[in-house]
């Protein structure tokens, strides 16, 4: 008997934490400077939401220790806000490479030849990446005790956004994980796997604020609005819950709910927490299945048959029309053969969908079964969700330009034409800002539409102003472009797809992230005309309050009064926000043609 619980013993210990991977990464890899500047980073921007929201919330108000706490409160909500966000898409930094690092290195079929069973391999792989974000979690800790100062800040909504934060960075993790080990793959495993994770979010927290999704037992809130039936199933919604902005139904008025359904929309944070915690053990053991499978070993799997089949095989080069080749041939390239990737399914998706959901809201507005106000909160979320998406894609694609070169042995055939760097260069940039072009082509001509029908058929305020479709086309052109050259700088300071991608993306999200935190809650506490000043200064807070101006108002009469302060502060804002990226793209870039030859020296070792 004791000889079995020993050797149970022995099993766990050698799986969990004396898993060799695990202690060889967290032992090795924590040492890092690069870890060491990631933490002061997550720290930073932290403490610069606490700061920025602990600011503006108390500003004007008087010294009372009712006006602290409600100031306390709002700064713990932004927090707690922008720690699950980083958790959201930290975690997958850390572990969508996780398998695909040992690929490209060459030594994964080096770690099957191991004794290491397929279990150590699973589990070492992600509870050693999971180390680096729990770590991260539990050192913003104090910052968040800190807001406990002057009350309004319980215990309770302490753990609880801790536990919301750390089941989301689990369920990410293990949901990369498996992902890795059953696509074969760098930089289309993380393109994947952020896009599902950026869909998923977007797409249910929108549906949310429909109120054909409010649960008629759940009380309503100031506003009005009432908890939907998806917050168990969505981390920000949860924590809605636990920051007392909505409330859940009492547990006794859901008569005749089915018992597990019944809890969950009672308890709905302690109801996300269990289901993510299962379903992240269920998708780590199936990953164990696929750790020998033949995708890691070179030959042809089922999922390439089949796309083998779906997109026919190419006929040859005698068959292809031919091309007309831009001035800059590198830019050519970029734009229209996708050197890079990106994808022409996902793209397409994503234009069909977009045109497929404005052509929904534009009929259910012809027959009057949406409101002014109805219209531009729907067409804001339709428009961020689509900017974001062809965000990382424009990411994506970027991040590869100049690693794939190096690994398709190309680089050296381009140095060796008259293009200087500079050329090079230029027409990678403009190459990638021509290939995510049609993405932001739909999102304008939607809201041009919508524009143009409104000032035709209503005399009333139109959901959406003439000048706003032109205003986010410049909007987005530019935030693209900033995406689009740090993606480039990236990729030529990096020397493989996983680790360009993994930094481009996460950096981006982050950086789109608390920028949004920062200028949202910015535009909230200024009064109108400033906040239709500072909208345009962060992506998303500029796709939102620029297509619905009527989020910075109380009511829509307060909107037709202040109308045209709202529209000049919106056109002058937008001007500023468009001088300011244009010049973050020209000294980026003017840094990369400058430092372009020795970078490249550098790498090649000549």
């Amino acid at each position: 008997m004791f000889s079995v619980i020993e050797r149970l013993w022995l099993w766990l210990w050698h799986l969990l934490p004396g898993n060799p991977i695990l202690v060889r990464v967290v032992h090795g890899a924590s040492r890092r400077t690069r870890h060491l500047w990631l933490r002061v980073g997550y720290l930073s921007a932290l403490l610069a939401v606490v700061f920025t929201i602990l600011v503006a919330s108390t500003q004007g108000r008087s010294g009372s220790l009712a006006e602290l706490a409600k100031g306390a409160s709002q700064t713990f909500m932004w927090a707690s806000m922008t720690q699950l966000a980083l958790m959201c898409f930290l975690a997958p930094v850390f572990t969508a490479g996780a398998i695909t690092q040992e690929r490209d290195a060459k030594t994964f079929n080096i770690l099957l030849s191991t004794p290491l069973s397929s279990a150590q391999i699973v589990f070492g792989s992600l509870l050693s990446r999971l180390y680096f974000v729990m770590t991260l979690l539990l050192a913003g800790l104090p910052i968040f005790l800190i807001t406990m100062t002057y009350g309004g800040v319980t215990t309770g909504q302490i753990l609880e956004s801790f536990a919301l934060a750390g089941a989301t960075a689990v369920l990410t993790g293990a949901l990369a994980i498996f992902v890795a080990m059953l696509r074969v793959g760098t930089r289309g495993t993380i393109l994947t796997f952020y896009l599902a994770i950026a869909t998923y979010l977007l797409s249910l927290y929108f549906l949310a604020q429909w109120g054909a999704t409010w649960l008629e037992d759940s009380p309503p809130n100031l506003s009005g609005a009432k908890m939907s039936w998806l917050t168990p199933l969505h981390p920000f919604l949860a924590l809605d819950v636990a920051l007392n902005r909505v409330h859940p139904p009492p547990f006794g008025r859901l008569v005749g709910v089915w018992g597990p359904i019944r809890y969950a929309l009672a308890y709905p944070s302690s109801a996300y927490v269990t289901w993510t915690t299962l379903l992240a053990l269920f998708l780590t053991s199936a990953s164990i299945f696929f750790v020998r499978g033949n995708a890691f070993l070179g030959d042809e799997t089922y999922f390439g048959r089949f796309l083998g089949m779906v997109h026919g095989r190419p006929r040859g080069e005698r068959t292809r029309q031919p091309r007309r080749v831009w001035a800059n041939p590198i830019a050519w390239r970029e734009a229209k053969t996708r050197a890079s990737g990106g994808g022409s399914f996902i793209r397409w998706t994503l234009i069909i969908g977009g045109a497929a959901a404005a052509l929904l809201l534009f009929v259910e507005h012809f027959r009057e079964s949406l409101s002014a106000d109805e219209a531009r909160i729907w067409l804001a979320g339709l428009v961020t969700f689509q900017f974001a998406i062809a965000l990382i894609i424009a990411t994506n694609t970027a991040a590869t330009s100049m690693t794939k070169e190096r690994e398709l042995k190309t680089m050296d055939l381009l140095l060796t034409t008259p293009l200087t760097s500079r050329a090079i260069l230029l027409g990678k940039l403009r190459g990638l800002v021509s290939s995510a072009a049609p993405l932001l082509l739909g999102p304008v001509a939607v809201l041009m539409i919508f524009a143009l029908f409104a000032k035709a058929a209503t005399d009333e305020a139109p959901p959406v102003w003439f000048e706003t479709p032109l205003q986010i086309g410049l909007l987005m052109l530019v935030y693209t472009a900033c995406v689009c050259v740090i993606g480039l700088h990236i990729s030529l300071n990096s020397k493989s797809n996983v680790s360009a991608v993994m930094y481009s993306i996460g950096l981006i999200i982050i950086l789109c992230g608390v920028s949004w935190l920062l200028g949202n809650g910015l535009v909230s506490a200024s009064q109108e005309g400033i906040g239709a000043v500072l909208a345009p200064l962060t992506p998303f807070t500029s796709m939102w309050y620029l297509v619905n101006p009527r989020g910075l108002f109380d009511s829509a009469a307060q909107l037709a009064q202040n109308a045209p302060v709202v529209r000049i502060g919106a056109a002058f804002g937008t001007v500023v926000a468009i001088g300011a990226y244009a010049f973050i793209v020209w000294a980026v870039f003017r840094g990369l043609v400058k430092n372009f030859d020795m970078i490249i020296r550098r790498q090649t070792g000549t």
